[in-house]
């Protein structure tokens, strides 16, 4: 399973043109998000929509919803007991790291086997090896 990073959901919005190349080589079935990514997507737009003055909270509560339907195209994979049980050993490796959601995205990844595409190869370098992860962005498909 390809696991994409919350940016690889950025650039699929957007429509980036590597992503879509992507797309007509890899099978959509083997393509998902990880539950934290939801949850930081949606996190995003929730505190946008809940803290919108009066004149953009229109703005803001119709980019929540279009997220939302947006995020209802993918399969997306739990973090579960497996994904925990790698996380504590992460954090214990990894003491000092700030950004919990990459290690909890790295933790999915190792626990499931799925390889994690993200733009960010520098958040994931010292948490997975290197054949666990792709740049969909950067990296034109050969």
């Amino acid at each position: 399973m390809h696991l994409w990073d919350t940016n690889i959901v950025r650039h699929f919005g957007q429509g980036h043109p590597t992503l879509r190349l992507y797309l007509f080589r890899v099978p959509w079935v083997e393509i998902a998000l990880p539950s934290v990514v939801v949850a930081e997507m949606l996190r995003g737009r929730c505190d946008s929509a809940l803290k919108a003055s009066p004149a953009e909270a229109p703005l803001a509560h119709q980019r929540l919803l279009e997220t939302q339907q947006m995020l209802a195209q993918f399969r997306v994979i739990r973090f579960d007991e497996s994904c925990a049980t790698v996380l504590e050993q992460l954090r214990q490796k990894h003491k000092r790291r700030k950004r919990y959601a990459d290690l909890m995205i790295a933790a999915m990844a190792k626990a499931g086997g799925h390889l994690v595409v993200t733009r960010n190869h520098q958040d994931f370098a010292d948490l997975l090896p290197q054949s666990q992860l792709a740049n969909w962005i950067d990296d034109p498909p050969r």
